[in-house]
């Protein structure tokens, strides 16, 4: 796996003062997430992982070729013991519309709407976003979202992601069947042919059907929740405890939130499934509203540099369409 790079955030003004970095090749990342990592300089290596890429990943999480192999799919013996593959017994968040801001140590790089409606049993999220004020006119970054998952079980059954780069355009479809996960990534212009691939794992969500069977369950203090998120290039092992109940200020106002603790290692797939700890990447957060909804109000990520934040901007409930 190529190292997690981030911009030197003392030698370069424009990292400290525009929030000049980026993802490259990025997976979805929580419904809210997914679309707005920032920014790649174009020295970075081209087959480089940026930290903004596990963080979204990451996050997207909790509300995100070879050659197709026969073999059925397993959880391998190597990985701990996942939580029960069934959902909780806490409802759905209404449909709604909402916007959040992204951004490093305070400074804000990138903005997303995202919603949510149901029909004919399935709900659909669609999340578009991109960089924001001075960043974009370093970087540009244009990204959708859209995932469809069953009400019933939670469980997913497809997603679509594109990213627009300046010079390039990067297409991820997902599609869940019976026997796991297949996926298909399109890179235009410099792309070659593009081959679905099955992922040989299982069981496998997506990282917004994960992140609404996390808030399905519980969430009594103290409980821990592991299971297998795809967030669109290689699965990861996700593990969230619940830490404690507490108030949070969301644009000045003190709300009632749910504090999670998030924890991730990539899971790469051999003859044996094996874990991978993230150097960088030190420790994730999460609140959520403590209240009938449920709905994403802040996360942080620690990382080498400092923290990286997403936060909730505004939220409207709707009457579904």
């Amino acid at each position: 796996m190529a190292p997690c790079w981030w911009p030197d955030p003392v030698g370069s003004g424009i990292v400290t003062s525009t929030l000049g970095f980026h993802r490259q090749d990025a997976g979805a990342a929580w419904y809210w997430l997914a679309t707005t990592a920032a920014l790649r300089p174009a020295n970075a290596p081209t087959k480089s992982k940026s930290c903004f890429d596990l963080f979204f990943g990451f996050l997207l999480f909790i509300f995100s070729g070879a050659s197709i192999l026969p073999a059925a799919a397993q959880t391998p013996s190597s990985l701990p013991s996942l939580s029960p593959d069934l959902p909780g017994s806490f409802p759905i968040v209404r449909p709604f519309s909402a916007t959040f801001r992204f951004g490093w140590s305070g400074v804000e790089a990138a903005r997303a709407s995202a919603s949510l409606k149901v029909d004919a049993g399935r709900a659909i999220v669609t999340v578009k976003g991109g960089t924001h004020g001075m960043a974009r006119t370093l970087w540009r970054l244009d990204a959708t979202h859209e995932s469809v998952f069953l009400l019933q079980n939670l469980k997913p059954q497809r997603f679509v992601q594109t990213e627009q780069y300046s010079n390039r355009r990067i297409t991820t479809q997902a599609v869940f069947k019976p026997d796991t996960l297949w996926r298909l990534r399109e890179r235009t212009p410099d792309g070659g042919p593009s081959k679905w691939k099955r992922v040989e794992i299982a069981p496998i969500r997506d990282i917004v059907s994960a992140m609404f069977f996390v808030r399905s369950q519980p969430l009594a203090n103290g409980e821990t929740i592991r299971l297998i998120a795809y967030p669109g290039d290689s699965p990861f092992l996700v593990e969230v405890k619940v830490l404690r109940r507490e108030t949070v200020k969301i644009r000045g106002v003190s709300r009632n939130a749910i504090r999670l603790e998030m924890r991730l290692q990539r899971i790469e797939i051999g003859k044996t499934a094996t874990l991978k700890n993230h150097t960088k990447f030190r420790t994730g957060t999460v609140w959520i509203s403590d209240d009938a909804d449920r709905f994403p109000l802040r996360a942080e990520v620690d990382i080498f540099v400092g923290a990286v934040f997403a936060e909730l901007d505004e939220v409207k409930y709707l009457k579904n369409p």
